[in-house]
């Protein structure tokens, strides 16, 4: 830049004021298209808000309403829960069980015969008077492990090293009984615990200073009799049902047996729990619904732009707050991304699922309604009506909302949602990213067209700098050209006054 030598020539003209008076009407353009860039940021920005939304109610609620877990919810009761408890998933069917427990499962339990110490306890060689290290093995079915015991050492240091084999093999010492316990965590005849004993001072040292039986010992499946199969008296019968473990599940229904007996363990809908989630499905609907609707719908202010930053300079901080409101409002108004999505999610909601017959096929059918068209599509549940349909056939609401069929017309309806909110959230994407911001966004149609505005914005600046830089010039020469005006005519005036 030129230096700047207004003023000498006594003009009094305030050059800086006048070039920047001249750069104003120059900047227009530069500020038009910064005004252009802040609305597409802002418009991005509000796309991006809407892709949450929309992801966050794929993703749970239409995700979720797609589920058996959701849409097929049985409840069970046991008649006899000091016999078996029960729990039943969406297989199950709405059956009565009637099970006879004859055994338990269990795994095999060694504890010492009687008191085991002497007074001091501080290691194994001053609780049991021995001395040295020694090996001992321990096998639960095909797992064994050999373990290398120090005298040195305490009770508690050789439980810990039980513990840690990694063979389903616990132990654990009581110092209040004075006895060491020592047990399979598995059940069933599959587990087992093999004792290899070893030689110490005055005996073996798990038979006689731990006071185990070391005997090999298996351990027990339980046995019952369930539906028939089975007998109701004799536990020995060949026909008995076994199972390793307390614990397991048979056709959707999951059996913890409790102790020996006979219980009726019954499955049924749990209607309640079914409407509640039918009903969550609402108005989890109606709120997505009204954003997209508040942002489709709301009022554009045309005449209200962003603001420069000399504009703001001008303006009180609540003059800046209620104008820039109004700048971001409608930017998506009428858009036809999101007027899209509504209009297909009413179809999906109202059209009748394709292949189901009878009186439920639609989500009118089991009390889903459409409100006023006033309302936006705004959806109503009646639920004494779904309530009826779930008498009727428990499995109705996973008919009308989970089926997945060959096209969208045999879909359920949080099947057809689930696509057609992705579809939409890929529209978005395409327009405006994946995020609100420009950075790493090189593909969505906003981006670019936000980085174009920026490089002309760039370009015009450098521009912009180069004509304000002239008139700096220009006005430079004028008072050079002025001062030597000025001084010639001091000297003309001092040639005639003389002569």
């Amino acid at each position: 830049m030129s230096m700047r030598t207004y003023g000498l020539s006594g003009s009094g003209i305030d050059v800086d004021e006048m070039v920047s008076s001249l750069m104003k009407a120059r900047r227009i353009s530069y500020n038009n298209l910064y005004k252009k860039k802040i609305q597409l940021e802002w418009k991005k920005a509000d796309y991006n808000t809407m892709y949450t939304a929309i992801k966050e109610f794929r993703n749970n609620t239409v995700f979720n309403s797609k589920l058996d877990s959701t849409l097929l919810v049985r409840k069970t009761y046991s008649n006899n829960e000091s016999v078996v408890t029960v729990a039943a998933n969406a297989d199950a069917a709405d059956v009565s069980h009637e099970i006879t427990v004859h055994q338990l499962a269990d795994g095999v339990k060694k504890s010492s015969s009687g008191a085991i110490s002497g007074t001091d306890k501080t290691s194994l060689a001053t609780q049991f008077g021995i001395s040295g290290t020694f090996d001992i093995t321990l096998k639960n079915g095909t797992s064994s492990k050999t373990i290398t015991v120090d005298s040195s050492k305490s009770i508690y240091e050789f439980v810990g090293q039980i513990n840690s084999a990694g063979i389903n093999v616990k132990a654990n010492y009581d110092a209040t009984l004075d006895r060491f316990f020592l047990f399979t965590t598995n059940t069933g005849s599959g587990a087992s615990l093999e004792l290899t004993d070893a030689a110490v001072t005055g005996g073996n040292f798990l038979a006689d200073k731990l006071k185990l039986d070391t005997t090999a010992a298996t351990g027990q499946d339980a046995i019952f009799a369930l539906d028939g199969v089975g007998s109701t008296t004799d536990a020995l019968d060949a026909q008995n049902l076994k199972m390793s473990s307390n614990s397991f599940t048979i056709s959707g229904v999951t059996y913890n047996l409790k102790g020996v007996g006979t219980a009726t363990a019954t499955v049924s809908s749990d209607t309640d729990k079914i409407v509640a989630n039918v009903k969550s499905f609402v108005e989890a609907y109606n709120s997505i619904l009204e954003k997209i609707n508040n942002v489709t719908d709301e009022e554009k202010y045309s005449d209200y732009l962003p603001l420069t930053d000399e504009e703001m300079a001008e303006m009180k901080e609540t003059q800046i707050t209620s104008w820039e409101t109004k700048a971001k409002s409608g930017l998506l108004r009428h858009d036809s991304i999101l007027r899209n999505l509504v209009s297909k999610m009413r179809s999906d909601l109202s059209s009748a699922i394709s292949g189901l017959s009878g009186t439920y096929t639609s989500a009118s059918s089991i009390g889903i309604t459409t409100g006023d068209y006033s309302e936006g599509g705004k959806i109503y549940l009646d639920e004494t009506k779904l309530k009826t349909a779930l008498e009727a056939d428990p499995d109705i609401v996973k008919k009308i909302f989970g089926s997945d069929g060959d096209s969208s017309t045999t879909d359920g309806i949080a099947v057809r949602l689930y696509d057609t909110l992705q579809a939409s959230m890929d529209n978005i994407v395409t327009v405006a990213g994946l995020t609100s911001s420009v950075t790493g966004d090189t593909t969505s149609s906003l981006a670019k067209q936000i980085n174009a505005y920026t490089t002309q914005m760039t370009d015009l600046d450098a521009r912009l700098k180069i004509i304000e830089d002239r008139y700096y010039k220009q006005f430079d020469a004028m008072e050079v050209a002025l001062n030597q005006l000025n001084s010639q005519s001091a000297w003309l005036t001092q040639q005639f006054s003389s002569t």
